[in-house]
């Protein structure tokens, strides 16, 4: 693969973010035992792997790499971090560590993985640098005890460079015309990695450079592909989508969710389920469940040209079972109807369980699962006033209301019960 041949040996090999690779060094450079981490935040195919592996060769460093979305919750994490913090490398070089994919560890709070982190990091006796594809929420406290440098995509004008000298050095194949060239730099959105995949492609026989990518609203497309009435067209719908493959371990926000082509298929699919037969419905998920199992192997291997070949399998996958059914684009895979009260009913409740799980010192979605229903219970039996309860517990006026409401609720379903 020339994603791996073309990798970089040395720091001035590299292409792009200039000023981040510079303060990388300087860190590195200066870092003394208590030094904070290093958190390098930017897309995928930027250079950031590359740039810790070249440091590691260059300033004489045994680099132990993690990935830290096989690791996610506290225990594993303590686990493999504790000893090298302790411990010198067997060959008796520096140690430095990499956790790659910080992305990847759960932002529950109930697994605790980003607070181990974040406490394992306050004073580290080894050079650490973590990694992510974005910026998150659920880094805030991390970022705190790390210098962050973020990385940009690759100018289009520094990949058509860099383009230029890999078609100089295969000298063997064919030539690229101008057009070419620029469609393989402007498919590849600033990623290193895709502008070597593509253009490896397109000498193999295969062009992938042609297709209008992020055009169409991801509702258009999935409507589009549903009522192609040939593969070839449904598969053009997807290509064309304005959303991608994304890979759940990562954490998603609701536009992003929304922009999830797999989570879209699943949810229109399944809000139409009431009517279609069972074999219908039982190869409807085997195709997506097989696409799904291979946006994780990409994810975990970081092989994200294998991702345009999804389109592929889901449209020829899917187009002979949901032709001429009438599906039609859902967000949800509940319909309005169902989905309305839970989304109202979520919100209501966010400010209440917050409020509790500050009381019984543990998280929302603990409290919420474990305890909450046994609390209604027992103000039920005990017929406790909600609104006095929320007044004793110096709890916020409205979780008073709130309660009262999830005790009518309970109430109501044990008398249709009975």
């Amino acid at each position: 693969m020339w994603s791996e041949f073309y990798r970089p040996r040395k720091i001035e090999q590299m292409i792009g973010n200039e000023d981040g690779r510079l303060n990388v060094v300087k860190w590195l450079s200066g870092w003394v035992v208590g030094s904070r981490p290093l958190f390098l935040i930017g897309p995928p195919g930027v250079g950031k792997t590359s740039l810790v592996h070249v440091l590691a060769r260059q300033f004489d460093y045994d680099l132990v790499e993690l990935n830290a979305s096989d690791t996610r919750n506290r225990e594993e994490l303590e686990r493999m971090i504790l000893p090298m913090l302790t411990n010198t490398s067997i060959l008796g070089k520096r140690l430095l560590l990499f956790l790659d994919e910080i992305d990847g560890i759960s932002g529950r709070e109930d697994t605790g993985g980003i607070e181990s982190i974040v406490n394992l990091m306050k004073e580290p006796t080894i050079p650490v640098i973590m990694a992510a594809n974005k910026r998150d929420a659920k880094f805030k406290e991390l970022t705190k005890v790390s210098k962050v440098i973020e990385f940009d995509p690759v100018p289009p004008r520094l990949l058509m460079l860099f383009l230029e000298q890999v078609i100089k050095k295969e000298k063997k194949i064919k030539k690229l015309d101008p057009e070419e060239k620029i469609s393989i730099v402007n498919n590849s959105h600033g990623d290193i990695r895709s502008l070597l995949n593509i253009a490896q492609s397109k000498y193999a026989g295969y062009d992938v450079t042609t297709q209008d990518n992020f055009e169409i609203d991801i509702a258009d497309a999935i409507n589009g592909f549903f009522s192609s009435d040939a593969p070839q067209k449904a598969r053009d719908f997807l290509s064309s989508a304005d959303a991608s493959y994304q890979d759940p371990r990562f954490g998603m926000s609701p536009e992003e969710r929304r922009k999830d082509k797999l989570n879209a298929l699943y949810s229109s699919t399944m809000s139409y389920s009431s009517r279609l037969d069972i074999a219908s419905l039982s190869s409807i998920l085997d195709i997506l469940s097989k696409a799904d199992i291979i946006v994780g192997r990409v994810g975990e291997n970081r092989q994200w040209s294998l991702l345009k070949y999804i389109d592929n399998i889901i449209a020829y996958g899917l187009f002979p079972t949901t032709h001429n059914k009438g599906i039609k684009y859902n967000q949800y895979s509940m319909s309005w109807p169902v989905m309305g009260p839970i989304f109202s009913r979520g919100r209501s409740m966010k400010g209440l369980l917050s409020e509790m799980a500050d009381i019984t010192h543990t998280s929302k979605s603990v409290f919420g699962a474990e305890y909450f229903p046994y609390l209604i219970q027992i103000m039920i039996d005990s017929k406790m006033d909600p609104r006095e309860f929320a007044e004793l517990s110096n709890l916020d006026e409205k979780s008073g209301e709130v309660i009262a409401k999830e005790i009518d609720r309970i109430k109501k379903k044990g008398t249709r019960h009975r």
